[in-house]
């Protein structure tokens, strides 16, 4: 049971697969706990609200959209909104 240079040679590619394997794992988990991290704050994130769609009307004189809602004077004497 002497101890060859084919057995150190094994012996040492043994020790550097095991000790490889290992890095490697401990960085699949960093991974994963980086990506469950980032998932658990998307989830705890505020939803934006969602914007409604306005319709607009035209203003005869000028030519500008305005809401619906909440028209206004344009400026003009002749606008339709100013009355």
């Amino acid at each position: 049971m002497g101890l060859s240079l084919g057995k150190l040679l094994v012996l040492a590619a043994i020790v550097f697969v095991v000790w490889y394997g290992f890095k490697y794992r401990g960085r699949v988990e960093a991974v994963r706990r980086a990506f469950e991290r980032e998932r658990a704050a998307r989830r705890e994130r505020p939803v934006a609200p969602t914007i409604t769609a306005e319709d607009l009307v035209k203003c005869d004189c000028c030519g500008s959209y305005v809401a619906a809602h909440a028209t206004s004077t344009c400026g003009r004497p002749d606008c339709p909104w100013g009355r």
